[in-house]
């Protein structure tokens, strides 16, 4: 491992100077596209996110400027002596694992030595924070865990020239043998690199990825070369500096966030298979100051999921201030935090009668549909419709058991996945999304039975 560590500072040191010239301007103030402003209340993605409840007491007794103090050192992972970076959240058991990127906070060129990052393995019994770092994976930037068709572990990173690796192993807690992650252009030509890859697992076990430059790619069992599907970006056809991007799926469609880094305002995308027709929902993904958190930067967004793919929590590296200001042994430094998120609601049928269209909302331990969704306020249509005030109402409604039966008029939907918006009586704002061609997008049942996520 140490070997290989070595091998990626050289190679830090060679890149180091690009790095540089990279980061000398921080951001830029884009113009948001003609009509957000008209967006319907509450629709946009950044609008899920909720404000992490306090682990500990806030505390002004830490490292940071006034713009992050006094906060909740507990939540997510941080530590005086250490800058941490990227990493997703995944739940084994009863336990919660984050594989990091970190370096020390003392090194003397700051927060670039990032191309000396090592990888740490942090355990946690909550998903919000108290990570504790339990094992050092080896070396690697940007790392992302992914789980292969036979139930085998493997995590993704880079080196400081954006070459892909990949640590494999049967057990989270190791050994890890380390490779170069396979890659196969498929005669198309490589968009952008290999770096920041983002990564979920289809319905058969396959696994498709996106790279930084937006490419998609499938491998058929997270071990075989992923294969390039696309020639051109996926990414939403706007002036942007992008990178990354965060993908998952729901038992309804495929999920696609990327950061623009230099405007600072992130992008939401969905697809019904995860290759064609990327459509883009208006409005911010997230933006500085989700949260009601100061921090200077929120980059890696990743995203934690319940049983049906909903994402119910959010992590990000976030940075005090711009990197260059992050020297050694100063007050700056970077950690990985932690969001709630508004998962929405499941449509657990969605059908055309004779009348026209039946949504059966689901309740849940915390939401009745019969009692806590005002109906009223429902509509129905293609995102592009409902996200700017659109939509069809609701018509009438009758029970099914516990849950409720959402009836709407013979309308043509004339789009593969439909948006149903509207507010739960309490003010939450109820969202849910259904296929208008009746599929179901069930998760990979693994060797041992413990899913993608538990």
């Amino acid at each position: 491992m140490m070997q290989n560590f070595k091998m990626w500072c050289r190679v830090g040191a060679v890149v180091c100077g690009f790095w540089v010239s990279a980061v000398v301007a921080q951001h830029i103030e884009r113009p948001r596209p003609a009509g957000w402003e008209h967006l319907r209340p509450g629709v946009r993605f950044v609008d899920r996110f909720g404000v992490a409840p306090n682990i500990g007491e806030p505390t002004s007794a830490c490292w940071g400027g006034d713009n992050v103090r006094p906060r909740d050192v507990r939540n997510g992972i941080e530590e005086k002596e250490w800058s941490y970076w990227g990493g997703n959240i995944t739940k084994v058991g009863d336990t919660y694992h984050l594989f990091v990127a970190r370096w020390r906070e003392d090194s003397a060129q700051g927060h670039m030595t990032w191309f000396y990052s090592e990888i740490a393995h942090a355990t946690s019994s909550r998903p919000d924070g108290d990570f504790k770092v339990v094992d050092v994976v080896g070396g690697g930037h940007n790392p992302e865990l992914f789980r292969c068709k036979d139930g085998s572990w493997a995590l993704y990173c880079i080196n400081a020239g954006g070459q892909a690796h990949v640590y494999r192993s049967t057990s989270l807690s190791g050994p890890w043998t380390f490779e170069r992650l396979k890659l196969d252009l498929n005669g198309k030509r490589l968009i952008e690199g290999e770096s920041n890859f983002s990564f979920c697992v289809r319905p058969d076990g396959s696994v498709l990825a996106v790279c930084r430059g937006g490419g998609m790619w499938i491998s058929e069992d997270g071990k075989a070369p992923f294969v390039q599907q696309t020639d051109r970006r996926v990414y939403p056809p706007v002036e942007g500096r992008f990178e990354d991007p965060v993908l998952w799926r729901d038992e309804v469609q495929y999920h696609l966030i990327v950061n623009d880094w230099y405007g600072r305002v992130a992008w939401y995308l969905t697809s019904p298979d995860g290759i064609h027709d990327w459509q883009v929902h208006p409005g911010e993904a997230y933006v500085p100051g989700i949260g009601k958190t100061g921090w200077y930067k929120y980059e890696r967004m990743k995203v934690l999921q319940d049983r049906y793919g909903r994402v119910v929590q959010s992590n990000f590296a976030v940075i005090d201030c711009q990197k260059r200001d992050d020297r050694g042994s100063d007050n700056h430094s970077s950690k990985n935090i932690t969001f709630p998120m508004n998962p929405g609601r499941r449509i657990t049928s969605f059908q055309k009668t004779a009348k026209g269209w039946e949504a059966r909302v689901m309740s849940e331990e915390d939401f009745d549909a019969r009692k806590d969704l005002d109906v009223k306020s429902v509509v129905i249509g293609p995102q592009s419709l409902v996200a700017f005030g659109g939509g069809v109402p609701v018509v009438g409604t009758h029970d099914a058991g516990r849950d409720l039966v959402l009836e709407f008029p013979p309308v043509e939907l004339n789009a593969t996945v439909v948006e149903l918006f509207g507010r739960e009586t309490f003010g939450k704002t109820f969202f849910a999304s259904a296929r208008t061609d009746g599929r179901r997008l069930d998760f990979y049942t693994y060797p041992d039975a413990a899913g993608p996520r538990d």
